[in-house]
């Protein structure tokens, strides 16, 4: 399981931008508000977040914890609110899909590799392929996206313990 850290500090600035889709009525697959917050940690300059997400349970001036990755551009995984005792799982609420786009750039050139390789048979063997390449794949991303979640949770809970001076969590396991 990945490493996880924890920024604490206030929000001096929240804003909230709205994706406009140019298909009249219909939903977007994904988040369409995507929300930048400015904290100010207690011990070192503020920080930029960004969060792709429909849930903010935070306004400006509360005490929040935010839940992070250890990449490069560190990706939002939860929000602690210490103001309102509120918070939020976004691998859970916000999940990527488990297919991708580029699961389906891989389908054209596979296909022709083995229509070449072994021509009609080829061909038949391709839809059980792909079928079993989507299957595994989404398996695969859907095991991992709720073991995050778990991990996140315990994170959650950790920090609404710390809050409450030990007694229980914010969110069930």
């Amino acid at each position: 399981m990945p490493t996880l850290h924890t920024v604490h500090g206030r929000i001096l600035d929240l804003r909230r931008h709205t994706n406009v889709h140019l298909l009249y009525g219909h939903r977007p697959l994904g988040p369409s508000d995507r929300y930048e917050l400015w904290i100010q940690p207690s011990d070192g300059p503020e920080r930029k977040f960004m969060v792709n997400t429909r849930i903010m349970p935070a306004r400006r001036g509360h005490v929040v914890s935010l839940i992070v990755s250890t990449h490069k551009v560190p990706r939002v995984l939860g929000l602690v609110n210490g103001s309102t005792i509120d918070g939020v799982n976004y691998v859970r609420t916000d999940a990527p899909p488990l297919i991708r786009v580029f699961d389906f750039l891989l389908l054209p050139p596979s296909f022709l590799l083995m229509t070449i390789l072994w021509g009609n048979i080829g061909m038949v063997l391709f839809i059980v392929a792909v079928l079993a390449y989507l299957l595994t794949v989404s398996l695969w991303r859907a095991m991992w996206q709720s073991r995050l979640a778990r991990h996140v949770d315990r994170v959650i809970n950790a920090l609404g313990k710390a809050a409450h001076g030990g007694y229980g969590g914010w969110m069930s396991p």
